[in-house]
């Protein structure tokens, strides 16, 4: 670890911590203050306003940056012990670094100084015009942070409105989401700074719980944590309230970014021996790289085929799911480890695709070209090929980040990932027949090819390991290891990932990823290993019932949710529907275990319903499973906003933003919403998700998904998401009908997006909620007596014939007589209406009936199908 490099960028990482502080400091009434979030002397404030401040025809301004080092001071005890230490790294006291970035006067106070204006995509020329000249607008401390998501628009002439806005409150699943900013903007100073008070002890009190963890004296692990419990308290702050900056880069993102950059500026200068004012000031150089790593084959990796047994399946599925996370985060910390970099580096990191800054050197390419060829070696070698991690570079000087330039930067760097995806494997290295893979099998096993994934040897070693299913004894390292993952997330929150030489006792990974990151969920020993920087991540994955987040430790919202046995599940004779053989019903009732995780036999149960007689239940036993991901997200990334408001900044606030709606408010919805409490999250990030459920609880929950994600992002029509449901038997192989569900959201988005696809027709979501009125009615006229079910699936063929009458008017030049028997839907729907329904309801039913059939045609199959399946 380079003791510089990290003072560098946590300096960076809380240059603008006094806007926290300063916002949310009382003002001044009589002898004390009206109860200030911490005590700041005013003498410290007068004493060092000159060395911090700049100023501006007479007047101080930024006095943020006093506040910066006040705010350093106060809190000296939360801090690790090296921040005050002259030994500590090079050059500058850690507190100047920090709150020297508008009156720099040194180089490395130079570094954070350009890392800040570059963050902001200020060229050098307008920062020293404009912003260092500005002073905060009116009633500052009421301006609260805009959303992105409100702004894109890929359509011509749209116009951008900022209605919505962010409440001032910690990341929980409640208030990610933006609101009218009439609600949301306090009446008063005194109110807004009041919610900054609340925010700032909130802050101050999870410093002190990460301290307590011990985890102090471990600078990179400490600041991880810290970069977590700042992500909570400070996404929904304004970075800026200056000038007619629009309020829609937060704090921390922007504390982020500008960490990012001065860590890749000062290894950039001190390697290249340019530590000098005017160098550092030099925006025409290229001294950054950026580095896009992507891993491919997630599906196929997730949903792997091939093995002889479906014992584990659940645990593969989320040990596997998870495992691409784990994969995809430790390759980029392995960059870092291998670059000298921080954390604070990988500036975007969701859904398997990282981004990294980086300082511009042979010797950086060299090393990343090394790591990436390790990576894809063990992955090769573990794998056969079915995973590869593709890692691409642009270079960047600071002009390239400027406000109207990195569109032109951020383009590149698509380019050269695009071209990467072309070279997944190297030919060169791994063409031609894998040498020594049958030299691997043990033919002394009693099964020599693992049970489990069907494609490596089984080993000695795994041989009756506590992890594998009774039934199952043997297995390879990798797929013992993912039903080693999956069986501990359900059961602790919290993951700790170690140097592979870490003394751990207990459960652990029998092969460590990429030969080097050893994981366990055991909670022992971790104050020692982390004071011998053995101890590399420490995670909470988990999200509670009342949506807080852990804050003495890093947060990670990578587990989903799990759907668990309950204490109301023990009567619940659905649990037992479907089954013949008592000993089936005996191996049912066994599998039902308080905090166990539910099975998808059980799972698809529960989407049977109640009837009047206990032990009867009507409707089918099956699964749901939904796929889904967000419309044109590339194009509005790329193009969403006008290319002068386009920084890396706002950039990495929408990423984030779009991955917390997957990431914290999916689950959670799932965990704490009592009619989807039996739905699985298989992943759920970036802007992809996948789910299993009982089948009717999926259709609803689509319906939900549309509605809190349209509202999330402020009914913007310009970001809409698509669909695709498929419904199978428990059964089933996972592949299968995970090609299914991607088939389903295939036909979504062929078919113009903003869709849903269900029982292999497409609708429109505003229909789709016209639909399920429909089902509603049809509900009730079987209920009444209105109409029988041989009655709706004579619809249903009346619903095929109206589709294809449409399909050969429309489309056919030439007609053949035996295809025109469609055209005669309607009168055969009459004549079936007179002779098979009530009299009183006849005109009601044949009104409604050749009205959605009129308008609907093949899609009224998706009302139709569901009545029919509910009461089969």
């Amino acid at each position: 670890m380079n003791d510089t490099v990290y003072k560098i960028a946590i300096a960076a990482f809380l240059h603008d911590i006094g806007k926290f502080a300063e916002r949310a400091a009382g003002k001044r009434r009589g002898d004390t203050y009206n109860a200030p979030a911490f005590y700041v002397d005013e003498e410290f404030l007068n004493n060092n306003m000159d060395l911090y401040q700049p100023n501006y025809k007479g007047r101080y301004t930024h006095k943020h940056a006093v506040y910066t080092a006040a705010f350093i001071d106060h809190i000296e005890k939360l801090l690790p012990g090296k921040f005050n230490r002259g030994e500590w790294g090079l050059g500058d006291s850690f507190v100047n670094l920090a709150a020297g970035h508008h009156k720099p006067g040194t180089p490395m106070q130079w570094v954070v100084a350009i890392a800040d204006r570059v963050s902001s995509g200020f060229d050098r020329d307008e920062f020293d015009r404009s912003y260092n000249a500005a002073g905060d607008i009116a009633d500052y401390k009421k301006v609260r942070l805009s959303s992105i998501l409100e702004q894109l628009s890929v359509s011509e002439g749209k116009k951008k409105e900022f209605i919505y806005k962010y409440y001032l409150r910690e990341i929980t699943p409640e208030y990610i989401f933006p609101d009218d900013g009439n609600v949301v903007v306090p009446e008063s100073n005194e109110k807004a700074e009041d919610e900054y008070r609340q925010l700032l002890f909130g802050f101050v009190d999870g410093l002190e719980k990460i301290i307590r963890t011990g985890h102090g004296e471990n600078i990179p692990l400490w600041f991880e944590h810290f970069d977590s419990l700042f992500m909570i308290y400070a996404s929904h702050i304004p970075a800026a309230t200056v000038g007619q900056e629009i309020p829609d880069v937060s704090l921390y993102d922007h504390s982020k970014m500008t960490s990012a950059l001065a860590s890749a500026l000062y290894l950039y200068h001190a390697e290249t021996d340019t530590m000098e004012t005017e160098k550092i000031r030099d925006y025409s150089i290229n001294k950054f790289l950026l580095i896009n790593g992507d891993f491919y084959g997630i599906q196929d990796f997730i949903f792997t085929e091939g093995g002889s047994t479906g014992k584990a399946a659940a645990k593969l599925l989320r040990g596997r799911s998870f495992y691409v996370s784990l994969m995809s985060e430790l390759a980029a910390d392995m960059l870092c480890r291998e670059m000298g970099l921080p954390a604070s580096s990988i500036i975007l990191n969701a859904a398997g695709k990282f981004t990294i800054l980086a300082p511009d050197s042979e010797d950086v390419k060299y090393r990343v070209k090394k790591a990436e060829s390790e990576i894809n070696a063990w992955l090769i070698d573990k794998f056969c090929g079915q995973a590869s991690m593709g890692i691409a570079c642009t270079e960047a000087s600071c002009k390239d980040f400027v406000t109207g330039n990195f569109p032109k930067l951020w383009e590149r760097l698509s380019t050269a990932v695009d071209r990467k995806k072309y070279f997944k494997i190297d030919l060169n290295k791994y063409a031609g027949a894998v040498e020594g893979y049958l030299d691997k099998f043990n033919n002394d096993l009693s099964k020599k090819l693992c049970p489990f994934c069907g494609k490596r040897p089984s080993v000695r070693d795994i041989e009756g390991d506590n992890q594998l299913p009774k039934d199952e004894q043997s297995s390879c390292v990798i797929c013992r290891d993912h039903i080693f993952i999956g069986s501990n997330l359900v059961k602790k929150n919290r993951l700790a990932i170690t140097s592979v030489d870490a003394d751990i006792k207990g459960d652990k990974l029998k092969e460590p990823v990429y030969g080097k990151y050893q994981i366990t969920f055991t909670g022992g020993r971790l104050t020692e290993l982390s004071k011998a920087e053995d101890l590399i991540k420490y995670w909470d994955i988990g999200i509670s019932e009342d949506g807080t987040v852990a804050k003495d430790i890093t947060a990670r919202f990578v587990s989903g949710y799990i759907p668990k046995y309950r204490k109301e599940d023990e009567p619940d004779d659905r649990l037992l529907g479907g089954k013949k053989r008592e000993e089936a019903k005996l191996e049912m009732i066994d599998m039902i275990k308080e905090g166990v995780p539910k099975t998808f036999n059980h799972i698809a149960n529960k989407s049977l319903n109640f009837t009047d007689k206990p032990d009867k239940f009507q409707g089918i036993e099956a699964l749901g499973i939904l796929k889904a991901d967000v419309d044109n997200l590339g194009l509005l990334f790329a193009s969403g906003l006008p290319e002068e408001r386009q920084t890396l900044s706002r950039l990495a606030t929408l990423s984030r933003q779009m991955n917390n709606y997957f990431s914290i408010y999916i689950p959670y919805a799932l965990k704490t919403k009592e009619q989807f409490k039996d739905i699985y999250t298989v992943f759920a990030g970036g802007d992809d998700l996948f789910l299993i459920g009982p089948w009717n609880r999926i259709i609803d929950f689509a319906g939900v998904l549309n509605r809190t994600f349209r509202s999330y992002a402020c009914s913007n029509p310009d970001i809409t998401i698509s669909a695709g449901i498929t419904v199978c038997k428990p059964g089933e192989p996972v592949h299968a009908i995970a090609d299914r569900a991607e088939n389903a959201l295939e036909m979504s988005k062929n078919s113009g997006r903003n869709r849903l696809t269900l029982f292999s027709e497409t609708a429109e979501w505003k229909d789709f909620e016209s639909l399920n009125s429909i089902r509603g009615t049809l509900n009730q006229w079987l209920e009444t007596g209105k109409i029988n079910k041989a009655m709706l699936y004579r619809f249903n063929e009346f619903t095929a014939m109206a589709k294809e009458s449409e399909r050969i008017i429309s489309n056919s030049t030439h007609i053949r007589l035996e295809d025109m028997e469609c055209l005669k839907w309607q009168p055969r729907l009459r004549y079936s209406i007179v002779r098979n329904t009530d009299k009183s309801a006849m005109d009601e039913v044949l009104e409604s009936i050749l009205q959605w059939i009129s308008e609907y045609k093949g899609v009224l199959k998706i009302s139709l199908w569901q009545v029919l399946y509910e009461k089969r």
